[in-house]
């Protein structure tokens, strides 16, 4: 069975259907059907799933970024016991 290149990338970095949809402003379901489809594709299609890619790396790159930081704040300390409720980091 043939598929779009787009899917293998998609599970590749374990992006799922609701995450690009919501970057692309497409249903789930849409990508799915895009993904097994061979047949042609809307340029203006192609533009919003590339934007919704380059979307879910923008947004991935700042939460890698916001936990790194959260490291070398709390890495010498990460392991003591705090009070969940109302402690942040």
């Amino acid at each position: 069975m043939q598929v779009r290149k787009m899917r293998l990338l998609r599970h590749k970095h374990q992006i799922t259907r609701p995450e690009l949809g919501r970057a692309c402003a497409l249903s789930p379901q849409r990508i799915s059907e895009i993904e097994l489809s061979v047949t042609g594709l809307a340029p203006e299609t192609e533009e919003k799933l590339r934007r919704g890619f380059d979307f879910v790396a923008q947004r991935r790159e700042e939460a890698l970024r916001s936990l790194r930081g959260d490291l070398a704040r709390h890495g010498a300390d990460l392991f003591e016991p705090v009070e969940e409720a109302g402690y942040e980091l």
